[in-house]
């Protein structure tokens, strides 16, 4: 039975597991008024997506400029022998209307300058799950967005774990976190650069020469990414997201999410589960 059109009775039945959780059936109602935006739909941005609709989001907005590969497969729910070569937002708006089809969806193909102001205007998040190497995307996308004093949320694979990144407000910004660069260094990042900033800091297990691997393989443009992982920044972004969103009122329980330059490192390997500060990096 699919319900075209929402229909308040369905939504709470196809979301009644969270309620618990979420603070009741008001809580999950205040989540099915929210509008999130997400930006990058490969292994991290696709299943946020989902995730995010499971939960009982009901307007989404997508943005992807790429086509699924078989290199996907490994990690990305959209990806499969049947999707290989379809646009990435169109492979993800198919999944997300058949969990629920009465989600309001709006796809755009990548973000740039003619389209950011669009993609975020009237959304309550961000999701900034771009690829590392268009730096001036992100860039677009978090100056909008903090234009509208959006919070912003990002997760990336680091070795076999994640890293959690939560940027809001002016006292941290992209800006800062990347540092003042030339135009040919934004086009061009180096994989030195990239590990610096997105990787730090690198697990106690890529020693002095895997790390060289791991930079050499960062350099050919294919990013080593262990599927699993995956998983683990998708679970803590929406988790944080929602808590946030809802707030003491309907999730007391729950601790403040640390906020950029701080930020959460998730590793299966050593079992750790830490708050860092990016400014130790300097």
């Amino acid at each position: 039975m699919k319900k075209q059109d929402y229909d308040e009775n369905w939504y709470l039945e196809r979301t009644a597991r969270n309620h618990f959780w979420l603070g009741g059936k008001e809580g999950q109602k205040k989540v099915g008024q929210m509008q999130v935006a997400v930006a990058g739909l490969g292994g991290m941005g696709s299943q946020i997506s989902e995730l995010l609709v499971r939960a009982g989001v009901r307007k989404i907005r997508i943005s992807d400029p790429d086509e699924i590969d078989i290199s996907n497969i490994n990690r990305q729910v959209i990806a499969n022998s049947d999707t290989v070569g379809m646009p990435k937002r169109t492979a993800l708006e198919q999944k997300l209307k058949q969990i629920a089809p009465e989600t309001e969806i709006q796809s755009f193909a990548g973000v740039m300058a003619e389209n950011v102001e669009q993609f975020v205007d009237g959304v309550d998040v961000v999701v900034d799950e771009i690829d590392v190497f268009p730096l001036k995307a992100h860039l677009l996308l978090h100056r909008a967005a903090r234009k509208r004093k959006l919070p912003i949320y990002s997760g990336y694979v680091v070795g076999m774990g994640a890293h959690f990144y939560k940027f809001e407000g002016e006292a941290f910004k992209f800006e800062d976190f990347i540092g003042t660069m030339t135009e040919d260094e934004l086009n061009h990042p180096s994989a030195a650069f990239l590990l610096k900033k997105f990787g730090y800091p690198l697990p106690k297990y890529l020693n002095e020469s895997r790390t060289k691997q791991y930079h050499d393989e960062v350099m050919t443009g294919s990013i080593p990414i262990f599927g699993p992982a995956t998983l683990l920044g998708q679970s803590l972004l929406v988790t944080r997201l929602l808590i946030d969103f809802l707030g003491e009122q309907f999730i007391p329980f729950a601790s403040k999410t640390p906020i950029m330059p701080e930020f959460v490192a998730l590793d299966p390997v050593d079992g750790s589960y830490q708050v860092h500060n990016i400014l130790d990096s300097k």
